[in-house]
């Protein structure tokens, strides 16, 4: 019998430090937060940016980030290369950008971009 008070005992105890232990369910329950971290990501700065942009499309002289860009929401079904990797090694998410008709796309899965108009 003491056997069994000391196991239960010993139970209850390392109960309290995991989560809450119902005895009539035999069930533990865990609480407890989740910390989030804004993600982000920084694009070359802009005499990197045109370099890069210049080796998918030669063709491309100049490039406004704040008005040439369209991001997109979903990464597409392509394989990219370090030649559509376009955020600096700073950053905590990559940049993807690719050239689809005429247009520049980026993807992005940071909440918050710099443009790095420097």
């Amino acid at each position: 019998m003491k056997k069994i008070r000391l196991l239960i005992a010993l139970v209850m105890f390392f109960a309290l430090f995991t989560g809450t232990y119902c005895v009539f369910t035999k069930s533990i329950t865990k609480t407890g937060s989740i910390e989030t971290v804004e993600s982000s990501a920084v694009f070359l700065d802009n005499n990197d940016f045109l370099t890069k942009i210049q080796v998918l499309d030669p063709t491309i002289t100049t490039v406004d980030k704040t008005t040439d860009l369209n991001r997109v929401t979903t990464l597409p079904s392509v394989t990219f290369t370090s030649d559509n990797l376009f955020s600096t090694q700073e950053s905590k998410m990559p940049i993807y950008v690719w050239i689809d008709n005429n247009t520049i796309n980026y993807y992005s899965g940071a909440t918050n971009i710099d443009l790095n108009n420097n």
